[in-house]
């Protein structure tokens, strides 16, 4: 019997896990290349686990449920990715309760991509909790979730689910701003109970290193002595978090998957001066990309990984034997390797070709370069809320009332609401979601600024500032948060260090409601 993925992480082998794209069919000639593959790794056992893409890059595709069971019946480890796009949070409880069913308990908690296309046109983005989110949901089954008295059988605790999740960080990134809401996410991530860390494909060493150093350092420690606030570490959490596994994500390279990432068109990905610079020299594109997938398992083997997670590697054991020989080779000299693979990004956009140098946060010391910003609209915005929507300020209780008076008065109330969003739309772009949140994100809207209306962290697609959806076009909305902090001190409040760690998922039930009369009345994610 195969160990587990739990048991797996424990020991001290360095790991090899291979990501599964299942594509649109099981009738298509690609599925039955995957069943090959998996009967060849059976008698091979040279992966410890497979992981299957739910609906990768935004395309509809099969349910990674069907092939997780199947490779469960070839004797394998299945990790399947669950994501938040294309369902609500009732559509999510459901198909985990369907994966406990199945046993396939290792999952990895992505947001996902934004749906490309689909049926008679674009699909709906669904993004109805994000990765934090989804990740304390399934702590929270995990432990066994008491159903709501209202609920069909309510009031009782629901059995424990014994899931084995896992998250994503994204340290490729080419602004400070993207990397420090990039690893503040990540500190959500584990503490919304992330067992293991696999990152995103990257070309750049030297942040894998960074990465490393930040667990091991204490990343409470990193972020109280950023932000100059001893308040903010907890050693106990950096205790805790220095034992979580971390495997790297590398990725075989085609000449069509080459000119899209030139390109910058999968999101969160870019390729470096260097790596280019490598595949031109090579005796053949394959050769050079056999070699780059080699030197960066070697030294992810190196740094100290658990393992190392292979995207985009063709079925075929012939290459992925010449990929380990490869590996065998390069093990003894990975710092030549660490060092040759530099950090300078490579972008070839329409209008110029860009390049820029990949920042780390932790290179030379602690860095994280804040320039002050007045902006006339955020402290007028900042004046108005710490008058009118602060529960320690005298006139909160006499507020109290006028909201209780329209509350008793429908058409009054409706008058009222309307007049607030006439106001909020001109300013803000409200969505009128009943919820707040303008204060949390330095008076920019996650409703309409975010394309994921994401609450607690960025999706890792954002490159160079801009958000994946419209690619230097339009401005990440957690950068442009962080862009408006007039402070340094200011920062900390997206840490969120006096409350809970994450915001809420939006509650429908506020839908076009007051959100001004919601917080006075206590409904709104402010609510004790």
């Amino acid at each position: 019997m195969p160990l587990s993925l739990k048991a797996l992480l424990q020991e001290e082998a360095f790991l090899f896990t291979f990501e599964l794209v299942p594509g649109r069919s099981v009738r298509t000639r690609h599925y039955q290349e995957i069943l090959r593959f998996l009967e060849e790794s059976a008698k091979l056992k040279i992966f410890q686990a497979f992981s299957i893409t739910d609906n990768a890059g935004g395309h509809p595709a099969l349910s990674p449920i069907p092939l997780g069971r199947t490779i469960k019946e070839f004797g394998l480890e299945p990790i399947i990715h669950f994501s938040c796009k294309d369902k609500n949070r009732n559509q999510i409880e459901s198909e985990l309760l369907a994966l406990d069913r199945e046993g396939l308990h290792n999952l990895l908690v992505l947001t996902g991509d934004y749906p490309f296309y689909g049926y008679l046109g674009k699909a709906k983005p669904v993004f109805d909790l994000d990765s934090v989110l989804l990740l304390k949901m399934i702590t929270d089954m995990e432990r066994g979730i008491e159903l709501p008295k209202g609920a069909p059988g309510g009031g009782v605790s629901l059995p424990g689910i014994p899931f084995f999740k896992g998250a994503v960080v994204n340290p490729f990134k080419l602004s400070l701003s993207e990397l420090w809401w990039q690893y503040l996410k990540l500190y959500k991530k584990l503490r919304a109970g992330a067992y293991f860390i696999i990152t995103q494909v990257g070309f750049y060493p030297r942040k894998w290193l960074e990465l490393k150093n930040l667990l091991e350092l204490g990343i409470t420690k990193i972020f109280s002595q950023l932000l100059k606030d001893e308040t903010l570490y907890d050693e106990k959490s950096d205790e805790a978090f220095r034992k979580i596994p971390l495997l790297g994500s590398v990725l075989y390279l085609t000449p069509p998957l080459l000119k899209a990432l030139k390109r910058g068109r999968i999101p969160g990905i870019f390729l470096t001066k260097d790596l280019l610079k490598r595949l031109e020299t090579a005796s053949s594109f394959q050769e050079g990309a056999l070699e780059i997938v080699a030197r960066l398992t070697s030294v992810l083997k190196g740094l100290g990984y658990k393992g190392v997670h292979l995207c985009g590697f063709p079925l075929d054991y012939d290459l992925i034997n010449a990929f380990l020989d490869k590996v065998a080779l390069y093990e003894e000299s990975w710092e030549e390797s660490f060092e040759e693979l530099g950090g300078i990004a490579h972008l070839e956009l329409s209008q110029k070709t860009y390049q820029r140098e990949i920042p780390c946060l932790l290179k030379d010391g602690l860095e994280l370069r804040f320039e002050r910003r007045w902006s006339p609209f955020y402290f007028f915005n900042e004046a108005i809320h710490r008058l009118f929507f602060n529960r320690r300020h005298f006139l909160y209780p006499y507020l109290k009332r006028v909201a209780e008076f329209f509350e008793r008065h429908p058409r009054l109330k409706g008058y009222f609401t309307s007049f607030e969003y006439l106001i909020k739309k001109f300013f803000f772009n409200c969505q009128e979601c009943g919820d707040c949140t303008l204060w949390e994100f330095n008076y920019t809207c996650p409703q309409s600024g975010c394309a994921k209306y994401l609450l607690n962290g960025p999706c890792g697609g954002s490159l160079a500032g801009f958000c994946e959806v419209y690619p230097f076009a339009k401005r990440c909305h957690f950068v442009k948060a962080m862009e408006r902090t007039p402070s340094r001190a200011q920062l900390k409040k997206f840490i969120k260090p006096d409350r809970d760690f994450y915001l809420p998922p939006r509650d429908w039930a506020l839908y076009k409601s007051s959100s001004w009369l919601n917080f006075y009345l206590d409904r709104d994610h402010h609510k004790a």
